[in-house]
């Protein structure tokens, strides 16, 4: 069986994505870990796929590299995604969306997209750091030198601290610059630390307006570069209209012949 494809990157964040006009991908735990890795497959952190419907422009799915289901919203991916809509002639620069946790919105201006975010009405302080929800799980720690952070001693092994052993939490390392943010993230899902988490950006960004005074705009310094997170912050702590706005590329595209996957 031959699949088309395209791969993206958004801030370094890089995906397969597949249009399911005309084909299919049978997910399996499998071939999601052979297609992302990065020797024997295509590579990437994730694969999406992007399916045209009626009610709204299209729908997507993410999966991903350690190949389980995504449990929760792909911010960079939706990017990426809204993207590939417009280069398939499904959207032109508006579009209307769903993914895991509802209904987006998204606007494509050559290589820059922004999406919208669902609301967001609580952050919740805890011992070291602070939660919230953002259509995925999200604990942020603020840091003073958040480049020496030792990811894989004290980031990945953390992913399933109390109370998210069952379900485990993307864990953000942040330091605060001014009314800018740096961002180093360990995802579930990913066993490598990524250049960038989308939902990760903007969890940290609401976490230093609402405990460290920060304004909308704020720019999100990822390894793969800046994105910025705009929103409203109302009186009563709630976060609404709130976008996830950044860059991103097509980087190529091909067929693959899935007999040829090799095992990992």
């Amino acid at each position: 069986m031959k699949l088309r494809f395209a791969k993206y990157q958004a801030t370094g964040n890089d995906f397969i994505l597949i249009d399911l006009t005309g084909q299919s991908y049978v997910y399996t735990p499998t071939l999601t870990q052979q297609l992302c890795h990065r020797q024997f497959g295509i590579g990437g952190d994730g694969i999406i796929t992007i399916e045209k419907k009626i009610d709204f422009d299209f729908s997507m799915l993410h999966y991903n590299a350690d190949g389980s289901p995504g449990g929760g919203l792909c911010g960079n991916g939706s990017r990426a995604a809204l993207h590939y809509a417009q280069q398939l002639g499904f959207i032109n620069q508006e579009a209307c969306f769903m993914t895991i946790d509802g209904l987006h919105t998204g606007h494509v201006a050559d290589k820059k997209v922004n999406v919208s975010i669902q609301d967001v009405h609580k952050i919740q302080s805890m011992a070291s750091g602070y939660y919230l929800y953002n259509g995925t799980r999200h604990y942020i720690e603020i840091v003073e030198d958040v480049m020496h952070i030792n990811m894989h001693k004290d980031g990945f092994p953390r992913r399933y601290i109390p109370p998210f052993e069952q379900e485990g939490v993307n864990l953000n390392f942040v330091e605060i610059q001014d009314n800018k943010i740096a961002i180093r993230t360990c995802e579930c899902g990913l066993e490598v630390e990524p250049l960038s988490c989308g939902t990760g950006a903007i969890a940290a960004a609401l976490v230093s307006s609402a405990y460290y005074g920060l304004q909308s705009p704020i720019e999100v310094y990822t390894r793969g570069g800046s994105l910025w997170v705009s929103f409203i912050r109302s009186p009563n702590g709630s976060f609404t209209n709130i976008y996830l706005i950044g860059f991103v590329n097509q980087t190529f595209s091909g067929i693959i012949d899935l007999n040829n996957v090799q095992d990992t």
